[in-house]
């Protein structure tokens, strides 16, 4: 039989007592002692503690208990969760790549584009508004009226002579003008009260007064229109006063052609015949029984 040396034998039974000794300290100590309790109903019923996993030192887990009631990591963070900093300012945890965050309860995401914010064009607009202060009247006066002031009525030519022109007396519109005749302006309802004798005097006399003719619906057999005072009127450049105008009444059998842009006589029988209704003169002398003298 060989014989060992001592050394080899003291290693080897060194060796096998430290075994031994590491043995006993890891695997044979009363921690590894399974613990033995009886069975309580109300407390093996409740859920088992979730535990979570805590970094250690060089890469180790250390698993700790999680309260009953916590988020545990199986439930997904909010989109946009707020915690606390050390100083007091807080910061958003972002919701994972490609994920979509849950909206609030309630609330609806708008998906219409935002309006535009631009100014719109301003509305077109006349040339020549009207100005402030504008009457309605004057509103719609034509381009050749002219906006006068109220006057104080008085006579201011009170004696006028007439010349012959055949059978009948030559008048014209400045005879009848009730503006140089009675400064008369506006001219008011009660006019034909206030003529002087000699304007009186010619209600019922034969006359002749030159003019123009308003335009009117046809152009030939016309019996009746109004003879005025000058072509502006005719051409609607402005508003004719009452005394402008005089309703011209043809004698019966008589007709006419419109005359365009050219004066011409009118040969009647003057009559003063006023209309005034709502304030406004519709009519104020009349020509009866007359011809057309072109």
């Amino acid at each position: 039989m060989r014989a060992f040396p001592l050394s080899i034998l003291g290693h080897t039974a060194i060796s096998l007592g430290l075994f031994s000794l590491t043995f006993m300290v890891c695997g044979c100590g009363p921690e590894t002692q399974p613990e033995y309790r009886e069975f309580d109903a109300a407390a093996d019923s409740s859920p088992p503690e979730s535990t979570s996993e805590i970094p250690g030192p060089s890469g180790s887990t250390k698993r700790s208990p999680i309260p009953p009631g916590s988020p545990t990591n199986s439930e997904p963070l909010p989109a946009s969760t707020s915690m606390q900093s050390p100083t007091g300012t807080t910061s958003a945890i972002p919701a994972p790549a490609g994920t979509t965050p849950p909206m609030p309860t309630g609330t609806t995401t708008s998906l219409t584009p935002p309006q535009s914010t631009s100014t719109p064009p301003p509305t077109a607009t006349s040339s020549s508004p009207t100005p402030a202060g504008t009457s309605s009247a004057q509103a719609g006066m034509l381009p050749g009226d002219v906006v006068m002031e109220p006057r104080e009525p008085k006579l201011l030519i009170p004696e006028k002579s007439f010349s012959k022109d055949g059978n009948a007396l030559r008048v014209t519109f400045d005879d009848i003008d009730l503006l140089k005749v009675l400064n008369m302006e506006p001219v008011p309802e009660e006019a034909p009260t206030m003529f002087p004798d000699w304007l009186a005097g010619l209600d019922g006399k034969r006359v002749v007064i030159r003019g123009f003719m308003f335009p009117t619906l046809t152009q030939s057999g016309i019996t009746y229109f109004q003879h005025v005072r000058d072509n502006e009127i005719c051409c609607f450049g402005r508003t004719p006063k009452v005394y402008d105008r005089i309703s011209t009444i043809l004698a019966p059998g008589e007709t006419t052609n419109y005359i365009q842009g050219r004066p011409y006589d009118v040969i009647g029988t003057m009559r003063f015949d006023p209309i005034y209704e709502d304030g406004e003169w519709l009519q104020l002398y009349v020509l009866e029984d007359a011809k057309v003298v072109d």
